[in-house]
């Protein structure tokens, strides 16, 4: 019997499509909104150590919730509304002129964008075969990674010949492609809800539960904390980039 292939499944390669145009647009936007920072609003570097953590401080505090949420609602309708509002922040972000409103535009989307995360690894396990699931969550997570290289060079090349809030658009129009997309997927009505899906604990209670396991178990609390250590580290450094590259300018001189 010859094996189906996992983009045979249209499912999960309209979802595949959806967070890969996603992944993409938010790295052309975290760029662009350095170079904002940086050279056009000539902020210091604490606002532009805040970026990062707009951008992944939600997702910390959040993601428990959110995962807590996707367990009891509609999956696509889910992402489709996290990515309605997405858009709708980086509409607003493209008409802000100041770092304190910028960084409030970026908190609020992340919080948006939390909510589609949970949801979407719930939804392939609903739709792809058990035997595809290890090869569907490699290929997303490749995916991701290959964004994170591709994207700031595109990005880069762009503002070569454009401004940063011409990648902000971009990050708009990737938005666009990712609400078309779950859309199609929406009105297709292939959602299907897992039995495992309803919990029988309330949202408050399943979110203080989940923290008690991570502080009950050392181990697991040390990986946790060294996991989000290690990105914030990472995060910061990224965004002092921009700073240091201006400073060691201006000392050659």
């Amino acid at each position: 019997m010859k094996k189906e292939k996992l983009f045979a499944n249209s499912s999960y390669k309209k979802l595949f499509i959806s967070s890969t145009a996603a992944s993409f647009g938010d790295l052309f936007d975290m760029f662009a909104m350095m170079t904002l920072f940086t050279y056009m609003w000539h902020a210091n570097s604490l606002w532009i150590t805040l970026i990062p953590v707009a951008y992944a401080l939600p997702s910390i505090l959040l993601s428990q919730a959110a995962g807590n949420l996707a367990d009891r609602c509609d999956k696509v309708q889910l992402m489709f509304l996290s990515e309605l509002v997405r858009l709708l922040f980086t509409c607003l972000l493209f008409f802000t002129n100041e770092p304190l409103l910028a960084l409030g535009v970026l908190t609020l989307r992340s919080m948006s964008s939390v909510m589609k995360v949970p949801a979407q690894l719930a939804y392939v396990r609903e739709v792809v075969k058990e035997e595809q699931l290890l090869q569907a969550s490699t290929l997303q997570n490749i995916m991701f990674q290959i964004a994170k290289v591709v994207g700031p060079f595109l990005g880069a090349a762009a503002l070569t010949f454009t401004t940063p809030k011409a990648c902000i658009l971009v990050n708009a129009a990737a938005c666009i492609i990712s609400i078309g997309v779950l859309f199609s997927l929406k009105k297709a009505g292939k959602n299907i809800q897992g039995q495992a899906a309803r919990s029988s604990h309330q949202p408050k209670e399943t979110y203080s539960n989940g923290w008690k396991i991570v502080f009950q178990h050392s181990i697991l609390l040390r990986v946790v904390m060294l996991f989000h250590l290690s990105y914030f580290v990472v995060m910061l450094v990224d965004a002092q980039i921009s700073i240091i590259q201006p400073l060691c300018h201006a000392i050659s001189f």
